[in-house]
């Protein structure tokens, strides 16, 4: 008796069922895989929050960030990330930093240059580069990135929509976020807008911004919405000969739709990139005492 075969139209039925199968297997492996990475960015936010709560805690205020110093004799160039290392589990590296001096001395550098996973969210491809800031000019002088900023506030970029003045480039109280670029930061009783609707940090995606780093400086504005122009920035990374100062300081994600926020209570939450721009802006505030419709 003569054994049957297969016939080639069944052959293709079956190659074309397998195809199918596929086709909608990759995309769920790939959500599955993206949700990982997401959940394990609001960890390290979560991480932080609570270390910037243990600092404030011993210090009575938020961590501060010196890139400019006022002060007579006292280091630039330092940024807030740094100081929460012992809290992030990296006593080590911190017992090895001086904060005495500026963080290109001696091995500050070396120690600033590696890349700080703590501070790095998966979902991000270019989290380890290496790369140049503001005032670090490559090839001899590159740092690490750093995937979280602190709020500024509601400031206006070049363009975008915020208050006075630009990037939060100001002394004190007038910075209108949580911590500022040359030593100040909030304590809980600046924040009267309640700390339950005020961001502390949110994500950002450090190689697309030379003033988002480990070591100097990581800080966001809400002028633009979250996301903003995100594609153009990745096809041409910021340098200081074309720094993108409007298009790049703000929070943005590699997640798809939004991105994770730590509220200076310690609570995470994903914010959509379409936030209602009033709303997203009234969170960067800590004293705006804008109406409550935080999401």
């Amino acid at each position: 008796m003569k054994r049957p075969a297969f016939t080639i139209i069944e052959i293709l039925v079956v190659v074309a069922i397998i195809g199918m199968l596929v086709g909608m297997l990759v995309p769920a492996v790939q959500m599955a895989r993206e949700s990982s990475r997401r959940m394990a960015c609001q960890n390290s936010l979560r991480q932080i929050g609570l270390a910037m709560h243990v600092h404030h805690d011993a210090r009575q205020r938020l961590p501060t960030c010196e890139h400019y110093s006022l002060v007579p004799g006292q280091p630039d160039r330092w940024g807030w990330l740094p100081k929460l290392l012992p809290a992030l589990g990296d006593q080590a590296r911190f017992d090895q930093l001086d904060f005495s001096a500026p963080t290109w001395w001696g091995g500050n550098y070396a120690l600033l240059r590696e890349p700080q996973p703590a501070v790095l969210c998966p979902s991000n491809p270019l989290a380890r580069d290496v790369r140049e800031e503001e005032n670090f000019a490559a090839p001899d002088w590159m740092l690490s990135q750093a995937d979280y900023a602190a709020n500024i506030g509601d400031h206006t970029n070049i363009s975008g929509v915020g208050e006075l003045p630009p990037f939060g480039n100001a002394v004190g109280s007038r910075i209108r976020g949580v911590m500022g670029r040359v030593g100040w930061s909030a304590r809980w009783q600046d924040i009267t807008d309640g700390l339950s609707k005020t961001f502390a940090v949110g994500e950002c995606v450090g190689s697309l911004s030379i003033v988002q780093n480990f070591a100097s400086q990581s800080f966001a504005t809400t002028a633009h919405p979250i996301n903003h122009m995100n594609e153009s920035l990745l096809q041409a990374l910021p340098t200081n000969a074309n720094p993108c100062w409007d298009e790049s300081i703000g929070f943005r994600s590699l997640h798809p739709g939004g991105a994770n926020f730590m509220m200076c209570d310690g609570a995470i939450r994903f914010i959509a990139e379409d936030i209602d721009g009033a709303t997203y802006r009234g969170l960067a505030s800590r004293a705006g005492q804008e109406p409550d419709s935080a999401p």
